[in-house]
């Protein structure tokens, strides 16, 4: 009999809440924070997915790479062919292309932009 009273005692009870005014600020300015937490982590998770460094097998890759470019320039220019005009800025595009690539792999490697 007593399981049947005290349903009876729980249907026949009021719970009241009453919240203080300054608990549910509080309450507030916490989920405020964790939103703003929550927000600037997935922008952070952003961030790192776009900042894809390369690894230091690629920039290495790229540095030897800007090295041979560098040597055909030179082997074109040392040929002993006569050089036109195109030749000359087919020259002049793979020693900035070559420098390029090295400059930016040192960059990289000085920098410590790698995984």
């Amino acid at each position: 009999m007593e399981n049947g009273e005290n349903r009876e005692n729980l249907e026949n009870t009021e719970l009241t809440v009453e919240a203080d005014t300054e608990e549910n600020d509080t309450v507030t300015a916490e989920t405020a924070e964790t939103v703003e937490t929550s927000e600037t982590d997935a922008v952070t998770d952003a961030e790192e997915e776009t900042n894809n460094y390369p690894t230091q097998t690629v920039l290495t890759i790229r540095a030897i790479v800007g090295g041979y470019v560098l040597y055909l320039a030179y082997q074109i220019i040392t040929s002993g062919n006569e050089i036109t005009p195109f030749m000359w800025i087919a020259v002049a595009i793979f020693i900035l292309a070559g420098a390029g690539l090295i400059i930016m792999s040192i960059k990289h490697f000085i920098c410590k932009e790698y995984k």
